[in-house]
């Protein structure tokens, strides 16, 4: 099942480890992965360029599906695989909505650091 997800990341990226641990939790081992440098330029080479014009990291494909956003990346996996490993997001309107709330709370935390 994860044999056809390809995952690009960066060392000491939190958006590729919230990615990374999405997977773990979702118990999608075997996946490939190409870990590339940011000091060496990687991910703005051609190969990941032709995935996302923004050229940043992470970059999931699984199958014909691209997607360049970690959170949606989580999103993804919550919903293509609901019934497998820990549920990343509850089935309850209320915890959803705490759990979104979480979610773009870190988003704009992030973008302040």
């Amino acid at each position: 099942m994860a044999e056809d997800m390809m995952l690009f990341w960066g060392s000491g990226s939190p958006p590729c480890w919230r990615v990374m641990i999405a997977l773990e939790e979702k118990n999608l081992q075997g996946f490939h992965h190409k870990l590339l440098s940011f000091d060496k330029g990687e991910h703005k080479s051609e190969e990941v360029m032709k995935l996302n014009p923004r050229g940043q990291l992470p970059v999931f494909k699984h199958g014909d599906v691209v997607i360049n956003e970690s959170m949606a990346v989580c999103m993804y996996l919550e919903n293509q695989f609901q019934s497998q490993g820990t549920r990343l997001i509850p089935g309850d309107v209320k915890e959803q909505a705490l759990v979104l709330q979480r979610v773009f709370e870190s988003s704009t935390l992030q973008q302040k650091m």
